[in-house]
């Protein structure tokens, strides 16, 4: 597996590869794992990328944010690091953040927005090093509209456009 993940609730995060017992010994939310399986093609352009180290990390951003906005480059989640990641296999024009978003904009990529309250923002930032506001646009931020990647906006995204197959559920 490899996978984005941040340190014990800090800003920073970094690209770790292991397996899936290492993966799935960490302290889970719950016992359940869900994946989509990519199309073919997309399958072949993302094995060889997986596989080689230096090209897995070219789109990641070390500063680490649970609910970063989908459309900047200043931080980035876990969820984000993936589409980007799989925008740079699909397409070998893709050699930045900056064009991965735009590629997922183009192949229509829609975030999930969450209703989030200036109080709710507030007690966030205050209370965890891992959440911040600042990358959102003003206007959706101060009309409690905060998007962000999702599992849930990504697994649709894949099965809409035919990049992946509908989404596997297994209970642990």
């Amino acid at each position: 597996v490899v996978h984005k993940l941040n340190f014990c609730g800090t800003a920073d995060a970094d690209i770790y590869r292991q397996g899936l017992g290492e993966f799935f010994l960490d302290d889970p939310w719950r016992f359940e794992a869900a994946w989509v399986a990519p199309n073919r093609e997309l399958q072949q352009r993302l094995l060889p990328l997986l596989q080689d180290d230096a090209a897995v990390v070219r789109l990641h951003n070390k500063a680490y944010n649970m609910l970063s906005y989908p459309w900047s480059t200043r931080y980035q989640q876990s969820n984000q690091w993936v589409i980007e990641t799989l925008a740079m296999a699909a397409d070998a024009g893709v050699v930045s953040r900056q064009l991965a978003q735009a590629w997922l904009q183009l192949k229509g990529y829609e975030p999930t927005t969450l209703k989030l309250g200036a109080f709710t923002r507030l007690g966030a930032r205050v209370t965890a090093a891992n959440i911040a506001f600042d990358d959102h646009p003003n206007e959706k931020r101060f009309a409690d509209r905060i998007e962000t990647v999702t599992v849930d906006s990504v697994f649709a995204w894949l099965q809409r456009t035919g990049l992946g197959k509908a989404p596997v559920v297994l209970h642990l």
